[in-house]
């Protein structure tokens, strides 16, 4: 039987201090694709069918990072790829790469990530105090 192949250490070690959802994955991916573009929470909002304000916080994340940068146009922030250091460039192309040969090892790694499942704990609470009132 063949050996199951493990997430290269170096790639499970940037999920766990750079990507806390598939969410925030997609649109680092999304916008590595388009590194020329500037890319709005509105933008990304309708490139993934997902909610502005979730867009948002991810993006703002990603900046925190060190992944992206963003500006003001037009009195809306934009954001683009464009990582810190050569080696934060270094590291999304392996976990690029790892997306592609060991997705679930990546999914697993994010989803085993304590800091994604806290996350995921506050913001059930957030969503429902904004619902409540």
């Amino acid at each position: 039987m063949a050996e199951e192949r493990r997430l290269p250490d170096e790639v499970a070690r940037f999920i766990a201090d750079h990507i806390t959802s598939v969410e925030q994955l997609e649109i680092l991916f999304l916008l590595r694709g388009a590194p020329d573009e500037d890319w709005s929470p509105r933008a990304v909002c309708e490139a993934l069918r997902t909610s502005e304000q979730s867009a948002s916080r991810r993006l703002a994340d990603l900046e925190a990072s060190g992944l992206l940068t963003s500006r003001l146009d037009s009195k809306q922030r934009v954001y683009r790829y464009a990582p810190a250091s050569p080696s934060l460039d270094d590291d999304v192309a392996r976990l690029s790469a790892a997306y592609t040969e060991l997705r679930y090892k990546v999914l697993e790694s994010i989803f085993s990530n304590p800091i994604s499942n806290l996350q995921v704990y506050a913001e059930g609470f957030r969503f429902r105090k904004d619902r409540d009132g």
